[in-house]
């Protein structure tokens, strides 16, 4: 496993960005006597977008989760960036499209310069709080950028951010949820610990998909609140859960 901390001059920003990168390569469990060792790849990695919460950053989910062990067990590359407290849009009174950085230009970035698939049926997105919220726009506002989706205890509403920020709509779940009737959207993951002080708000967004019929995993875990135990063990559970095709599928730890 490969953990990169890159920094790189954002078009769309219009100042560098910083993101953490975890590339499956060689571990220790492939240096066994008599066997070939090369960092030749043979098939470009499933990709695994993930959105930290308000008042995080592109660290978090490495230093609080085991992502880097759970991308070199599956074999599917992570990338997190840092995106301020801006819920993932596009914040056009300070000129911070964030939205696009994600939609756009970040996928181009690692596509070009890593072993990084772009393909649909590769690419998966989650988040927590702000992230899952974040999550939760991008997948229902880009399904077909996204095989699976995995939303996390998310602020689904986000009051009155979207008049401080000069945040265009449609920003509510509500309005998400209506214009992607009738799309093929991806498989969603969503999930709240019982504890929350935003499980009231997660329990209606369940609900909501049940009345649009919108497919969905739902976990309401009890004996948890607002906090990376559960994020953590979710994440391991939606990485296991996620929908793949690609090269390294059944393979395992010793694709390499």
């Amino acid at each position: 496993m490969a953990q990169m901390k890159i920094n790189f001059m954002s078009y769309t920003l219009g100042y560098p960005v910083d993101i953490e990168l975890v590339l499956p390569t060689i571990s220790a469990c492939d240096l066994d006597p008599g066997k070939d060792h090369s960092h030749r790849v043979k098939a470009k990695y499933p990709v695994l977008y993930l959105l930290h919460g308000h008042g995080n950053d592109a660290e978090c989910w490495m230093r609080y989760t085991s992502v880097q062990r759970y991308a070199e067990e599956h074999r599917i590359a992570a990338v997190s960036m840092s995106v301020g407290n801006i819920c993932y849009l596009n914040a056009d009174a300070y000129g911070e499209n964030f939205y696009a950085l994600i939609k756009e230009e970040l996928p181009e970035f690692l596509c070009e310069n890593f072993p990084v698939s772009g393909r649909r049926e590769d690419t998966y997105i989650c988040g927590y709080s702000m992230g899952g919220y974040g999550t939760l726009l991008h997948a229902l506002s880009e399904p077909e950028q996204y095989r699976a989706a995995g939303i996390f205890s998310p602020a689904a509403h986000i009051g009155g951010i979207r008049e401080r920020h000069g945040i265009p709509e449609p920003v509510e779940p509500e309005e998400l949820i209506a214009k992607a009737r009738g799309k093929e959207l991806p498989d969603i993951f969503l999930c709240v610990g019982k504890n929350d002080f935003l499980h009231e708000d997660v329990e209606w967004l369940h609900q909501a998909f049940n009345e649009a019929k919108i497919p969905h995993l739902y976990d309401d875990l009890p004996g948890y609140g607002h906090e990376f135990a559960l994020w953590d063990m979710e994440l391991k559970k939606f990485i296991e859960w996620l929908p793949r095709t690609d090269y390294y599928a059944d393979k395992g730890i010793h694709a390499i």
